[in-house]
């Protein structure tokens, strides 16, 4: 049917393009007298008419075929969480500049603010390009802020470290803006990055508390974000502080609530931390997508690697591990407490420069 009116439309129209637009001569029986071929014109420009529309109309069914596969619906498959995945993945992969995002070489230790923060993105970036779209991180924040009750300050002074390393996501790039809002009477703050390219958004929640994070409004945003970037940042410094790896345990008046929160958010594709346990100063470094690993500095000042795991080392993990360097090098009892109590004098000084370089 629609090859037949197609040829009859070539046909015609070739023909109404001769020399006056009038119809070729073999087209009309030579014995018809001029009055005959008069009387027939007018059907025959009906019928010219009925064949360019029917033509018309299967041109445009051909046209919305094609265009259909270019702007794509709602509901159409290229829109699925998983095309909307591999797509921003594929971004990722490209603003890394890497074949293969762990061939990279392992990360040392940051000796500046600055450091930390591009660690802590690109780190975030890798795991994204495996699939984590949700994250934690913790930063360490007593270079910009060494008190532990007034978590105001805490906010006003750490607030630029968690703004350099919400700017540092995707490599900086499509970046439009970071806009910080606080979200509650407390410190947690909403950092989030407004793209040029919508899929390269990203949400950094600093300081979260548990009321915020079980939130009806946030539990909405989450899934709103859909493949996006969203991250818990620091949530072991908030007002009411949580942590993942326990799994809910911290949130006493809505455990089942909390258990799901700590499983989307499972992934800590960085953490970096100065604790004292056992009488040390005990480092915990981790990035993305190597082990953890477990730093003390000995009573020279010298930095010293007591072993790394591919979980989170527990306390227990730890005192053995750090019971056994004691051991091994003769360490005795009074002489690391003596350590530490310098450590923390040194630590209270104003003018200790020590890992405290500003970030851009």
């Amino acid at each position: 049917f629609p090859s037949t009116f197609r040829a009859r439309k070539l046909r015609l129209c070739g023909a109404s393009q001769l020399p006056g637009g009038a119809m070729a001569a073999h087209r009309f029986p030579r014995h018809l007298s001029s009055a005959a071929q008069g009387s027939r014109r007018p059907v025959c420009f009906i019928l010219l008419g009925i064949a360019l529309s029917v033509c018309w109309l299967l041109d445009l069914e051909d046209i919305i075929r094609v265009t259909s596969r270019v702007f794509v619906g709602p509901g159409s498959p290229a829109c699925s969480p998983t095309h909307g995945r591999q797509t921003l993945q594929q971004h990722g992969r490209q603003s890394q500049g890497h074949s293969h995002v762990h061939h990279i070489p392992r990360p040392e230790l940051p000796n500046s603010t600055e450091a930390m923060c591009r660690q802590a993105a690109a780190a975030v970036m890798r795991a994204y390009t495996d699939g984590y779209t949700r994250q934690a991180v913790r930063l360490r924040l007593d270079a910009a802020y060494s008190g532990q009750e007034d978590l105001r300050a805490l906010l006003k002074a750490s607030l630029p470290l968690a703004k350099s390393f919400a700017t540092k996501l995707w490599n900086g790039e499509s970046l439009k803006a970071v806009k910080t809002s606080l979200v509650d009477d407390d410190v947690t703050t909403l950092l989030y990055r407004e793209a040029d390219n919508a899929l390269m958004d990203a949400a950094v929640l600093y300081l979260p508390s548990r009321e915020v994070v079980t939130s009806p409004k946030f539990t909405h945003f989450f899934q709103s974000m859909g493949d996006r970037l969203v991250i818990m940042t620091n949530t072991e410094n908030a007002a009411a502080n949580w942590r993942v790896e326990n799994m809910g345990a911290d949130f006493y008046d809505n455990p089942d609530v909390g258990l799901e929160i700590c499983k989307v958010f499972a992934q800590q594709s960085y953490y970096y931390q100065l604790v004292p346990i056992n009488n040390w100063q005990v480092t915990f470094f981790r990035t993305y997508p190597f082990p953890w690993e477990l730093w003390i500095e000995d009573l020279n000042y010298n930095l010293v690697k007591l072993g790394e795991s591919e979980q989170k080392p527990s306390y227990e993990q730890i005192v053995a591990w750090t019971e056994a360097y004691e051991e091994s090098v003769g360490v005795r009892a009074f002489q690391k407490v003596g350590k530490l109590l310098q450590d923390n004098q040194q630590r209270l000084d104003p003018n200790d420069t020590s890992f405290a370089l500003a970030a851009s």
